[in-house]
């Protein structure tokens, strides 16, 4: 595949990746007969589609029977000479799952979990805050997540 992977994906291929979308346990045989193709085709396909287009395989949980109850979308403000250390900073907090630098009046869009707000009034504080090149943050608590964690698929 190329650098243009999108291009080199043909309906086999999206095929697989919907598939592994709804469901990444799904057997090479499921799949096969869902699919309509061979076990061997969807084999060597894969193996493909791991070296370029599949990053990894993960769970997708439940947060709130994990006790994160607290979601915050946080817009933030760095030091010009510190994005690229606060950025990183960022993405090493156990709380926050995304971080993009983002064009605007904001430097950094990041997406982080707390168990209530005492422990999100903390991590913003004693954490986020402490970062060396945050200069100021926006913080937005989300009420409902209506839609999360999946990426659109070419049809």
């Amino acid at each position: 595949m190329t650098a243009d992977v999108d291009s080199d994906l043909d309906e086999t291929d999206l095929a697989i990746l919907h598939a592994l979308a709804k469901n990444a346990r799904i057997t090479l045989a499921k799949m096969s007969e869902d699919i309509d193709v061979p076990d061997a085709t969807i084999s060597h396909r894969l193996k493909r589609l791991e070296q370029d287009v599949i990053k990894g395989y993960t769970v997708i949980f439940d947060p709130d029977t994990v006790g994160l109850h607290m979601t915050a979308i946080i817009i933030i403000q760095t030091e010009t000479e510190k994005h690229s250390a606060v950025k990183h900073a960022l993405a090493d907090l156990d709380e926050v799952s995304e971080v993009y630098s983002v064009s605007g009046e904001y430097d950094l869009l990041i997406k982080l979990w707390a168990h209530d707000m005492e422990g999100l009034n903390q991590l913003i504080d004693h954490k986020i805050r402490a970062i060396d090149g945050v200069d100021d943050l926006t913080e937005m608590l989300v009420m409902e997540r209506v839609k999360e964690g999946t990426l659109p698929l070419p049809t």
